[in-house]
């Protein structure tokens, strides 16, 4: 066994290599390494158990086990499975699907400056950290004011933390089974985590998280003032499947760096989107809240980003909160509401209030359209209850507003889903669980199906964007200071009836509070944004073509065939082209030819033409 040392980023780096015999003698030369960052003796590897915190309790140790890349290209499925010893007390490790792109096919794992935030570039992470002690300060960095057990789970990708979550059961103290599963799916991948026995994510999707070619890396450590022991036996790590080719998403800026003020609190933009029957399978809608300086406004306001109908309604479909002063990214999945996403479409982005100080929020926005067929499409979302609702008296209790919706379910749906966001406002409002009910019937005639729900965020501390100003932690009705609000999800697909008239009734229930409460009772409001969402199989769909053309040369060979900017160039001379590599490789084909064919879409509709021999004279974005 080789030891050296080196310089790594800054840190001083102890590293150890090793062929494991078994892999040279299966034809798969491929070494481990070992690195100590940090204080303490170093990890250790005997008998395929990583032990990588020595047992002294030790502080300020940093440690890694890396594997060679096992195989070339990037795979559909990585799959990690081990049993995972870590004991109570700080901070705790990660499991790395390193992407070797960025960091390489051989060698150590890199520097991570917290193996509890493992934000590496183009890279998926989790996180296992056991160090959130309780802290009732309003205004402190940690968040668990509520005492909740320590220990959190979280995802991360691409430099962030995207979602971070208690375990289910508790597994510090003992060896546990752990399991990592990610999937690449249209748009991205879903990843599936349990630990004890217990699912910590279920499929979880990760916006743009597109196949990579990766190699394992496992990394732990302990914080200056507390320790623990993180050890890993009887693991595995399988790549299954060669992952296809994956063609880019099709972008549309939206806003762009917009800022709203006391005057001004909403902007809006009309953009040409694809036509509802080119396939897309995923669309990611990407929100930005930028630093807006001495213009910013610190409180957490109400937001959304709205689509705005041809007889002027504003539908909302993206409803968020805005930071303590804190800069936010959200990637958000829009893709049902794709019906609305098509053609011509006017959109509103608002946040702020019209009285504060002149100050306001400065915001960008912009929609990924993924290539790809889904199985089911979404062809129509019904608005069934919409705007704010006032809880006026206990006697009332927003009932007025949740009106029972009869709507007709088309003959050819195949699938429905109830969408909800819902925010709750006031002392009351904001701070007290509201438990609610949906009851779904097929007809008039048919059983009552209930679907019980408490409006009622509790895991506002384990906020990716955290610590921010203010009182950012405490749990909230529905939502949380700097982020996107979730939506409540209900399957109806087996409920519901092609053919049939549907009843839906939302049933609000009374706010159980002090007598001293009630004068409060009536300030209380609940902003609300429920649609019914239909699915079909796919009708008329068409690949869809993502060369947009974005200039035309004058007296261009483009521009006599009636070619305009902003047309798809979908075709050229019979061969389809789906990037800028088919189309150079088509154009080389008919290079010497006098008349080529070429099909080009305006919107949804189709125009065949004929281009001379020349150059197109066209600028060209595949993205």
């Amino acid at each position: 066994m080789n030891r050296f040392a080196f310089a790594l980023l800054g840190a001083l780096a102890v590293v150890a290599s090793a062929e494991d015999p078994s892999d040279v003698a299966a034809g798969f030369p491929i070494r481990h390494h070992l690195s100590r960052f940090g204080a303490g003796v170093g990890p250790v590897m005997e008998s395929g158990e990583i032990r990588l915190l020595d047992a002294t309790g030790t502080h300020g140790q940093s440690n890694a086990y890396a594997l060679d890349r096992a195989q070339k290209g990037a795979a559909e499925q990585t799959r990690f499975a081990s049993k995972l010893r870590v004991l109570k007390g700080g901070d705790g490790g990660a499991i790395v699907f390193l992407n070797t792109g960025e960091y390489g096919a051989h060698g150590p794992a890199p520097f991570v400056k917290s193996w509890v935030e493992p934000n590496l570039r183009q890279t998926f992470a989790v996180g296992i950290d056991v160090h959130n002690p309780k802290d009732e300060q309003a205004f402190s960095a940690w968040g668990n004011y509520m005492g909740n057990p320590q220990r959190e789970i979280s995802l991360h990708w691409n430099g962030r933390e995207i979602v971070k979550r208690v375990a289910p059961k508790e597994f510090r103290g003992d060896w546990s089974d752990f399991e990592i599963v990610l999937k690449h799916v249209i748009g991205g991948a879903e990843a599936t985590v349990t630990i004890a026995g217990a699912k910590v994510y279920d499929r979880y999707f990760l916006a743009g998280l597109l196949p990579y070619e990766s190699r394992l890396v496992i990394g732990a450590g302990t914080r200056a003032d507390v320790a623990t022991e993180f050890d890993v036996k009887d693991w595995m790590y399988v790549q299954t499947g060669v992952a296809a080719p994956v063609r880019a998403p099709k972008h549309f800026e939206v806003f762009n760096h917009v800022l709203t003020n006391n005057k001004k609190t909403a902007y809006e933009a009309e953009v040409q989107l694809p036509p509802a029957n080119w396939e897309f399978g995923r669309v990611i809608l990407t929100l930005d809240i930028h630093d807006a300086g001495p213009n910013w406004d610190e409180w957490d306001r109400n937001g959304e980003i709205s689509i705005i109908t041809a007889d002027g309604k504003r539908l909302g479909i993206v409803p968020f909160i805005t930071s303590y002063r804190t800069e936010c990214h959200w990637e958000v999945d829009v893709t049902h509401f794709r019906p609305w996403l098509a053609g011509k479409t006017k959109f509103e982005v608002r946040a702020g209030t019209n009285f504060y100080k002149n100050r306001g929020y400065m915001m960008s926005v912009g929609l990924d359209f993924y290539p790809g067929l889904l199985k089911l499409e979404p062809y129509r979302v019904v608005p069934v209850w919409h705007g704010t609702a006032k809880y006026k008296t206990a006697e009332n209790h927003f009932q007025d507003f949740f009106t029972p919706q009869e709507i007709a379910i088309d003959a050819e749906a195949l699938g429905a889903r109830l969408f909800t966001t819902t925010t709750g406002h006031s002392q009351i409002g904001e701070f007290t669980p509201s438990k609610r009910t949906v009851i779904a019937q097929a007809h008039k005639a048919a059983p009552a199906h209930r679907f019980e729900n408490t409006l009622w965020k509790s895991d506002v501390y384990l906020n990716p964007n955290r610590p921010q100003f203010g009182t950012w932690k405490y749990s909230r009705a529905g939502w949380a200071p700097g982020d996107v609000v979730r939506p409540w999800w209900i399957d109806l697909s087996g409920v519901l009836l092609p053919g049939k008239t549907a009843l839906l009734r939302y049933e609000p229930t009374e706010y159980d509070v002090a007598d001293s409460q009630q004068k409060q009772i009536n300030q209380a409001s609940h902003v609300v944004r429920s649609y019914l969402i239909l699915y079909r199989a796919p009708i008329g769909t068409m690949p869809a073509p993502t060369l947009q053309i974005t200039t035309v040369a004058a007296k261009s060979n483009a521009r006599k065939a009636g070619i305009k900017r902003g047309d798809y160039l979908a075709e050229y001379d019979g061969k389809v082209v789906r990037s800028l590599d088919e189309l150079r490789a088509a154009i080389g084909a008919a290079a010497n030819k006098q008349e080529i064919p070429v099909v080009v879409y305006r919107g949804a509709k189709r125009m065949e033409v004929t281009l001379g021999p020349g150059k197109m004279g066209v600028g060209l974005a595949s993205r």
